[in-house]
């Protein structure tokens, strides 16, 4: 009887142990899924100049310029989760003085228009804004992937001037930006699935080390009993 007894305490050991130990699996699959969907993705960025005067891309025959020196700033995430939005975000600012025959008081027409073929951008297509005299224009994007892979993707700056004699608006390029974004995936699961997953992986680890602790309890000898 007593050898049937002991037989039994180590497989009731046996089961407490492993247990234990499969939780403890899960409880690091949880924490990774969640930390790798919740770490913050590392940014990269670019900053141009646009001086004061002619611009190059002006058409032929024509003198628009830019009326004084302005620092472009622009920022991209450089990789996504499947399913995750990231920000892309613009910074116009004016760094210099504006020419004395500038009217202080004009306002400079400017349109910015980020493209990425194969992500979805919030809000679509070109954004038309009026930057006056010492003011600066912060603009942001929604970005976001389904399909593991790396996006190549560009950032049209241009500005626009009125011609009285055409009636229209002359578009001119003054600067291109070319961003690459990555959208990655864990084991083909986009985001949201894995912190499902990560959040059941740490519900399966909590109730496997309870299970684990009352079968660990149930094997210990009552108080007052010794073991023969």
């Amino acid at each position: 009887m007593a050898k049937i007894k002991k037989k039994a305490q180590k497989k009731k050991e046996w089961l407490s142990k492993f247990l234990y130990g499969l939780s403890l699996v899960f409880l690091a699959v949880g924490l990774y899924q969640l930390a790798w969907a919740v770490w913050p993705s590392p940014l990269d960025g670019v900053q141009l100049s646009i001086p004061k005067g002619a611009l190059g891309g002006a058409p032929p025959g024509t003198t628009y310029a830019s009326p004084s020196d302005y620092s472009l700033e622009l920022s991209w995430p450089r990789w996504l989760r499947g399913g995750q939005k990231g920000k892309l975000q613009l910074v116009l600012r004016e760094i210099g003085e504006l020419d004395s025959d500038v009217d202080t008081e004009s306002t400079l027409v400017v349109l910015m228009e980020p493209v990425f073929p194969n992500l979805s951008v919030t809000p679509p297509g070109r954004i038309q804004a009026n930057l006056g005299p010492g003011q600066s224009l912060d603009l942001d994007w929604d970005i976001q992937g389904e399909v593991e892979g790396a996006y190549p993707g560009k950032l049209y700056a241009t500005f626009g001037f009125f011609d009285e004699t055409a009636d229209e608006m002359v578009l001119v390029p003054v600067a291109v930006v070319d961003m690459t974004v990555r959208v990655i995936s864990l084991l083909g699961m986009e985001r949201n699935l894995a912190i499902w997953f990560g959040l059941v992986a740490l519900a399966l680890w909590g109730a496997l080390f309870v299970l684990g602790r009352f079968v660990q309890l149930r094997n210990l000898v009552p108080p007052g009993k010794v073991k023969k």
